[in-house]
């Protein structure tokens, strides 16, 4: 099992601590192991995304510099004939969505912030998630409103690098825990028993 760092208890100074570690990962990662990366995290994710029937909608994200890369990913969900949606930032920081071709969002008319409600599987970003599937993000909300859309049992992974699965993350009331994380050393991991974890399961 990875080992699971000690981040402080309060958010600010937990948010600073994994903002300085992904600025130093942007200096340090280079292209080629980034490729390596995007290879890995999919090759975690191609058996769940076997499993999902035809044309089920799969809810995920482009990732950042600093964020684990989706760009294998993504296309790899439209090469095996899912509906991808990607997110929109609107100007509340609410999330809407977009149906994606080729891995990136199509220039077409956004579906709506409950488009993600009828996602059969949702892969999004953290800062870091613990033990519990508590999850780290980056502090704007956009997370926490549209996972308030999803219904329960729908699995919700989390990709974050091998160092941020941690011990624990400060959570708030609100705050809904992800069933998995995938980490490109680490691979597929689930958190917490459940629906959304049985379907990672089977």
């Amino acid at each position: 099992m990875p080992p699971t760092p000690h981040l402080p208890d309060d958010k600010p100074a937990a948010r600073r601590e994994l903002r300085a570690r992904r600025a130093a990962r942007r200096a340090a990662t280079g292209p080629d192991e980034r490729a390596a990366q995007a290879a890995a995290i999919t090759g975690h994710l191609a058996p769940v995304l076997d499993r999902l029937p035809a044309g089920a909608r799969v809810a995920s994200f482009a990732s950042l510099p600093s964020e684990p890369p989706t760009d294998h990913l993504n296309p790899d969900v439209r090469r095996r004939g899912l509906d991808l949606l990607l997110p929109l930032l609107l100007p509340d920081k609410d999330l809407d969505w977009q149906r994606a071709t080729g891995g990136e969002a199509a220039a077409a008319e956004p579906l709506g912030v409950d488009a993600v409600a009828a996602a059969a599987l949702v892969v999004l970003p953290a800062l870091a998630v613990d033990r519990t599937g508590m999850r780290l993000g980056q502090g704007g909300g956009s997370y926490d409103r549209a996972l308030a859309r999803v219904p329960a049992g729908t699995p919700l992974v989390a990709v974050v690098h091998d160092d941020e699965l941690v011990g624990s993350v400060p959570a708030d009331p609100h705050d809904r825990a992800v069933d998995a994380v995938v980490t490109p050393a680490y691979g597929l991991i689930v958190l917490r028993p459940g629906p959304g974890a049985d379907v990672l399961r089977r």
